[in-house]
């Protein structure tokens, strides 16, 4: 299989210059911290550029502090999505390889120094990834995100990719010239708010494999101000973002079936509405139940899902 893998320009550099892409918005209480991580790193050939979506609460004025160790771009007016900012940034960078941190989240040391020495001995692979803790609001570890076993180890990926979106952006290292065959992340309205993150990894791994380093090297806030909070539609499966995928037939058609497509949607709801029921969310149940069936109105455990929940609604739990 590896022989039909694109191989990517291998650079002769032994060190080649890595540019940190982060976009931030509001992120006073947590934007030092991401900085700091990215400026400690161990691979000493790194530039740190930063665009600021027209933050109010300090965030610029603190980014600003550190003066010539960033590059530091300056929105006027807010965005409004994250994919803005992220290309904005990786189009503004000058490193042959391109990692992405979130304003919100944080590296290890090493991490950097590890994907580096990986992506030299691995000139097949455009995109690699890693574990990554799940931190709180102080910090604090309190899991470990997709760990060993669950996430997809190297290789092809897509149809489990297609179920769930296993890397997480602040873990990626990507060679730059990837942006010129598959495109930046995307800013329409529809995915540029929910999924950019996962359309960008599907649209990767339809022609190339996706590197996993087994090693924590990043940190995923999970915490009431993440960029990732709140929505319920799309707890704990991206359900939306399914359903939208159904209509984007460019970044499946040609490597599985609409049918395969659809099948995915629908575990995407039966995950939710269990979810939901288990929480006492019985009429958020029936909500997914319904999503699901509106594109595969024969599915067996979908109708079971959906009865189970109207008991639940009819009689809940005292």
């Amino acid at each position: 299989m590896a022989e039909q893998f694109t191989m990517f320009n291998s650079s002769t550099n032994s060190s080649p210059l890595v540019s940190v892409c982060i976009g931030a918005y509001n992120r006073k209480k947590y934007i030092r911290e991401c900085i700091d991580s990215a400026l400690a790193q161990t691979w000493p050939n790194k530039e740190v550029v930063v665009v600021d979506d027209a933050s109010t609460d300090g965030t610029r004025e603190i980014l600003q502090s550190y003066e010539e160790r960033i590059r530091l771009i300056l929105r006027d007016t807010n965005s409004g999505i994250c994919p803005v900012t992220r290309n904005q940034a990786a189009q503004a960078a000058k490193g042959e390889l391109i990692a992405f941190l979130d304003s919100d989240d944080l590296w290890y040391p090493d991490k950097l120094a590890k994907q580096v020495e990986f992506m030299q001995t691995h000139p097949e692979i455009p995109l690699c990834h890693t574990l990554c803790h799940i931190i709180d609001e102080n910090s604090d570890v309190v899991s470990v995100r997709h760990g060993l076993g669950v996430v997809p180890e190297t290789g092809m990926i897509f149809e489990r990719l297609l179920e769930h979106c296993w890397v997480t952006i602040s873990s990626v290292l990507v060679r730059r010239t990837l942006f010129d065959e598959v495109g930046w992340f995307c800013e329409e309205s529809e995915t540029g708010i929910i999924g950019e993150d996962h359309d960008f990894f599907l649209r990767v791994a339809r022609a190339h494999p996706i590197g996993l380093i087994p090693d924590v090297l990043a940190g995923y806030r999970k915490a009431d101000t993440g960029v990732s909070r709140g929505r319920w539609k799309d707890t704990p499966e991206s359900q939306t973002f399914h359903e939208i995928l159904i209509k984007r037939r460019h970044i499946w058609e040609g490597v599985v079936s609409k049918s395969r497509v659809i099948r995915a949607h629908s575990q995407a709801c039966i995950a939710n509405a269990q979810y939901w029921r288990d929480q006492g969310g019985s009429r958020r149940a029936l909500y997914f139940c319904w999503r699901g069936l509106r594109h595969e109105p024969a599915r067996f455990d979908l109708w079971h899902e959906t009865v189970k929940s109207v008991f639940r609604t009819l009689f809940p739990r005292r």
